[in-house]
This record gives structure tokens, C-alpha cells and sequence, in this order.
């Protein structure tokens, strides 16, 4: 009797744990379809592509994202993007939406990367104002133009007229040299609006261009004044700095002021100035007369004029 009791109550206690695990799969299951977020297909690039790549299907994978986070520009199958060009590059991983791809028919050449509104135009530069050869597609310049002066022909002026300009591409084309060799002239192709490619353009063709390489993550723009020849040299002008004064001079001594007895002067006839004095006379040419020392006297001895008359002779002491 006891055990039929025992047995009763055992089997009525697994009925009951089975009753309420039951429910509690149920709950949970309920629970996880509540909370489970559904996913949609969205294609993304299986590996690092290039500005201008045209996609292939070694190119493409199909991910599984949640449908809340799936760009509305996005595609579900690889076949809707193979063989459309690549706007900009795209990582590993990135969702293929529509801005990232050229519109339907597009080539894979420079006018993919050309924003809407934009022009592609190109300059040549040598390898100086290129920089040596570091500017690079997606770069950041400014155009410095060297113009001659108006109404002075040997004066130039230098100005940075364009600045935070894209670069598209960077190449090289055949030109003919002075001496009709051919040489490499470097081409760069900057993103312009219509009213920049007409500046451009008369830059081009009036002056020297040349671009001057941006920082990283640089968007200032800097107004300058330009720059010229006399400008320079009146910069590197070295002032000249002005003389010492002179120093002091002593003052005299203060004399007192003479009175008035004192100023008043004695009436004096004024003494008649000196004759001139006569001026020697001439020595006659018809005689000479010649010093004779005769012990300490000395005697003067004239000639004999030329009438035969013999003058006396002048003793002197």
C-alpha cells in the first residue's frame, strides 16, 4: 500500500516537471523569435579596390546584415554590380552602394571620379612645380601663378589664386623640346568649377604655373597679397642706422652786461690808412752792378754802360 503511494506521487511529480519545462521551452522559444533580428543579404567587397576598378566576381561576397542596418542604396545580388566601375576606393568589408559606383554604361577612365558639378581639366607643370614628383591622384593644392606686371614688363608678380584643389590624376605625355627632341611633360588634372577652368586657363597661357602641395586634412584657406621683385628687395633691405649726435659743446662763461657809461665810446678821429708803398724801381738795363767783398766790407760794382762811362762804385758796411 505504501509503495503504491509512493509510486503515485513520483509519477504525479514528473508529470508536473515535464508540464513546466514544456512551458518554459515554449517561453523561451517565443522569447528568442521575439528577439531575433532579422537579416538581409547585401553585397560587399571581398578585397581592397581601386578608384576606377571595374568589379568582377572575385571582387564581390554576399553578407548577412540586419535589415534595419541595410543601406537603402545597397544590393542584394552580386549580379547587379558586376561589371560597373568603382567611383572611389573601396576596403575590405564596405557595403557596394550606388555612390560608390559609376552610373550603368560608364567606362573605367578619369570622368568617374569627377564630382557632379565639377570639370576635369588639365595643366602642365615640369617636375619643380609638380614637387618633385610627390603630388598624387586625390592630393590637395594650390595654383601659384607668375604673371608679368601691367605696364611693367620686368616686373613679375607671384599669387596664389586657387586654393584646396583635387587632384584627379597625374601623368605624362610626348612633347617636342626647343631643340625638337622629344621629352616627358608632366600632366596634372585638377577638379575645377566651369568659372575656375576659364582662370585656369588664362594662367596658363599668360604666366607660369605651379602647384604647392597641401597637408593632410588641411582645409584653410589663406588670403595673400601677392609678392613682387621690389617687394623682395625691399624686404631684404638692410636698414641703415642713423649717425650719433655730436656731443655737447661747453657753455661760456656768462659775462655781465656791459652799462650804459660803459658802451658809450670816446669820439676819435679815425686814423687815414697807410699809403701804398711805391713799387721798387726798375733796374736800368744799361748798367749791372756787381757785390764785391773786400774783408768785411761790402762794395757794389756796376758795369760800364754802353755810352764808355764807368759809374762810381757804393761802398755798403
Amino acid at each position: 500500500m505504501g509503495d503504491r503511494r509512493f509510486l503515485l506521487v513520483a509519477v504525479a511529480a514528473l508529470a508536473v516537471a515535464a508540464t513546466a519545462a514544456a512551458g518554459v521551452f515554449r517561453y523561451l522559444r517565443v522569447a528568442e523569435a521575439r528577439a531575433r533580428v532579422p537579416m538581409a543579404p547585401l553585397v560587399v567587397a571581398a578585397r581592397d579596390l581601386p578608384e576606377g576598378h571595374r568589379l568582377v566576381a572575385a571582387d564581390l561576397r554576399v553578407a548577412e546584415v540586419p535589415r534595419g542596418t541595410r543601406p537603402e542604396t545597397g544590393f542584394a545580388h552580386r549580379d547587379s554590380v558586376l561589371g560597373r566601375v568603382t567611383r572611389v576606393a573601396v576596403f575590405s568589408g564596405e557595403a557596394l552602394v550606388t555612390g560608390r559606383l559609376a552610373p550603368l554604361g560608364a567606362s573605367a577612365g578619369l570622368e568617374v571620379k569627377i564630382t557632379p558639378g565639377k570639370r576635369a581639366m588639365a595643366v602642365k607643370i615640369d617636375e619643380v612645380a609638380g614637387v618633385s614628383g610627390l603630388i598624387q591622384p586625390n592630393s590637395r593644392v594650390d595654383v601659384l601663378v607668375t604673371l608679368r606686371e601691367e605696364g611693367n614688363s620686368d616686373q613679375q608678380r607671384a599669387k596664389l589664386f586657387m586654393a584646396n584643389m583635387r587632384v584627379l590624376a597625374v601623368g605624362t605625355q610626348l612633347e617636342r623640346g626647343p631643340d625638337g627632341r622629344p621629352v616627358d611633360a608632366t600632366t596634372v588634372a585638377l577638379e575645377v568649377s566651369p568659372a575656375e577652368a576659364e582662370q585656369l586657363a588664362v594662367a596658363a597661357n599668360q604666366g607660369k604655373i605651379q602647384l604647392v602641395l597641401r597637408g593632410y586634412g588641411d582645409p584653410d584657406t589663406v588670403r595673400t597679397a601677392g609678392a613682387s621683385a621690389q617687394a623682395m628687395l625691399r624686404r631684404l633691405a638692410v636698414p641703415v642706422e642713423p649717425a650719433p649726435p655730436p656731443p655737447p659743446r661747453p657753455r661760456a662763461a656768462m659775462r655781465p652786461a656791459p652799462t650804459a657809461a660803459a658802451m658809450v665810446l670816446p669820439a676819435t678821429p679815425l686814423a687815414a690808412p697807410p699809403a701804398p708803398a711805391a713799387p721798387p724801381a726798375a733796374p736800368r738795363r744799361d748798367s749791372a752792378v756787381v757785390q764785391v767783398y773786400r774783408r768785411t766790407a761790402l762794395t757794389q760794382q756796376k758795369v760800364a754802360r754802353p755810352d764808355g762811362t764807368r759809374p762810381d762804385s757804393t761802398p755798403r758796411p
